[in-house]
């Protein structure tokens, strides 16, 4: 009775933990899409490093 009151807390009935497999898939999958979001993140720096360098270079004459 005890281990199903601990699935349910956990929420829809999922396993207290998971098998070396899954983990491993787990891990992959979340190694994936944090390099998509860095890269996404990183790309946005650099988009917003660019805006503000062409909007000082657009204030002090720079851009003709």
């Amino acid at each position: 009775m005890n281990n199903v009151q601990d699935n349910a807390a956990n929420g829809a009935g999922a396993p207290d933990r998971l098998s070396k497999a899954q983990t491993d898939l787990y891990r992959t999958r979340q190694r994936g899409r944090n390099k998509v979001l860095g890269i996404v993140l990183g790309s946005l720096a650099i988009l917003f490093f660019a805006i503000s360098i062409v909007k000082i270079a657009a204030q002090t004459g720079g851009a003709h």
